[in-house]
């Protein structure tokens, strides 16, 4: 069995870290060896800044990348379809969109908050707009292609969320079952959702550190 000398020291430099971040994490407070403490979380410390900074120069580059992209369908010189005179169309919006936010944040950033508000807000409004339409079409797909009690269960259940968002005269009742809904399925099922996470993150990072898991090398 062949090892390569690369692969081997990426392994060892991506356990090793963790085990100092997550040392760094962990080491409680009142420790008899006090200066191997401070060392591991000085160490760990410098190490989550170093990911901080990592982090910020990747959405950099990114945006970089995305503007360059844009720019160039802006500026190809060649015959276009109509297709790709639509995108150039909507890269030029893009385009100027961040050159305003970028300039109204740098020079005034209540003029900033303004543009959120009046911008992002309504277009967050309008897309959980089109999740009603979406729900209501796949509950018409569902009792289209089969009845059967799961789908049920669905549909009366998204009839009960939407009337009980509907300021409707004595609807105490549908009021009543759809607070009950907020509160404990979906609270229930978002807390389900986090703990999946949590426990993928661990296991993830469990595999990482015993050296199973080497995507970091692909």
């Amino acid at each position: 069995m062949r090892f390569r000398a690369s692969a081997v020291l990426a392994s060892a430099l991506t356990i090793s870290v963790g085990v100092i971040v997550i040392l760094g994490l962990l080491l409680p407070e009142d420790l008899e060896y006090t200066g191997f403490r401070d060392v591991v979380q000085e160490s760990a410390a410098a190490l989550l800044q170093l990911v901080t900074i990592t982090i910020a120069l990747t959405i950099i580059l990114g945006i970089l990348n995305l503007l360059s992209v844009h720019i160039g369908r802006i500026f190809r010189r060649r015959e276009a379809s109509n297709a790709s005179q639509l995108g150039a169309l909507y890269s030029l919006v893009l385009l100027l969109g961040f050159g305003l936010v970028v300039a109204s944040y740098a020079l005034d950033r209540e003029t900033s908050m303004i543009l959120l508000e009046t911008v992002q807000f309504p277009v967050e409004a309008a897309l959980a707009g089109l999740l009603l339409f979406a729900l209501v079409y796949g509950a018409f797909r569902m009792m289209r292609d089969r009845v059967t009690w799961s789908a049920t269960l669905f549909i009366v259940t998204l009839l009960l969320v939407l009337l009980g968002a509907l300021p409707v005269a004595n609807g105490e009742v549908v009021q009543d079952v759809y607070e009950w809904l907020l509160e404990i399925p979906v609270t229930a099922g978002a807390r389900g959702l986090l703990l999946g996470i949590a426990l993928a993150t661990l296991v993830t990072g469990m595999r990482v550190l015993i050296g199973i898991d080497r995507s970091y090398r692909e």
